[in-house]
């Protein structure tokens, strides 16, 4: 009898188990975020919660498709007991330009997810952006620091000559001086004109703010566009270690 006891108690653990990690799918529709749905991936008791921004011309198709890594290996995030929600454009047919990307709008949206967020659960709100998404990012922590516990910026835009991005570096976008945690992640190869290395280097050691840590790199591969998914500017090869290592800093 004991051991049916003992049995039933492991095979009820078991039960329990399953269901704490079992990835949960499902989407926000809410008008005052966006027209788009947003994709959440969690699991039932998780830590915190992580809004990603991807670059180029945003999120803009109802499925959710990306080929960028965060969304990639948001499941990951997710095993590490963190909730993913995927930020969307405002509708499919309008792109995240980089004026756009600081618009009062789309800051806007962004506050209403995050407001949305902390109306379901208590956890810590955190924000990356990578590439071009490091403009929202930065802009919003700017705006709106008491809404979030940190921010993310992977591959970030950091200074260039480039007529499009000169005017959004992290440098012109947050300054020297940002109130809430910040983690910098970048590759030391990333080869995309307007995200390089030695300037997000320097951007690091000249900013003030509660918290903050560079992720540097050097392994992976290159085989795509020089600014895209595949390439040492989207961590190819590496994936998988580069968002291990920014779920350990949210976790902290």
């Amino acid at each position: 009898m004991k051991k049916i006891l003992i049995f039933k108690l492991l095979f009820l653990f078991f039960l329990l188990s399953c269901k704490s990690f079992a990835v949960e799918q499902s989407k926000i529709e809410n008008k005052k975020i966006s027209d788009l749905p947003v994709f959440v991936t969690k699991i039932e008791n998780f830590n915190a919660n992580l809004i990603g921004i991807i670059g180029g011309k945003g999120m803009k198709n109802k499925m959710g498709k990306s080929k960028n890594f965060l969304k990639r290996y948001k499941d990951n995030f997710v095993e590490k007991g963190i909730a993913f929600y995927l930020f969307p454009n405002v509708n499919s047919f309008t792109k995240a330009s980089y004026p756009r990307r600081i618009s009062e709008d789309r800051i806007g949206r962004l506050n209403e997810l995050v407001k949305y967020i902390s109306s379901i659960n208590d956890k810590p709100i955190f924000i990356i952006g990578f590439s071009r998404g490091a403009v929202d990012a930065g802009f919003y922590a700017k705006k709106y620091p008491e809404s979030i516990s940190g921010i993310i910026l992977a591959s970030g835009i950091y200074k260039n000559d480039s007529n499009k991005a000169k005017n959004f570096s992290m440098k012109k976008i947050i300054g020297k001086k940002i109130k809430v945690g910040t983690l910098i992640v970048h590759h030391e190869k990333d080869l995309c004109s307007v995200t390089q290395y030695k300037y997000a280097k320097s951007f690091f050691k000249k900013l003030k703010a509660p918290k903050k840590n560079l992720l540097n790199y050097t392994g992976g591969t290159g085989t795509g566009r020089e600014c895209g998914p595949y390439h040492y500017h989207g961590f190819e090869g590496i994936e998988l270690k580069v968002v291990n290592d920014i779920a350990d800093w949210i976790n902290q």
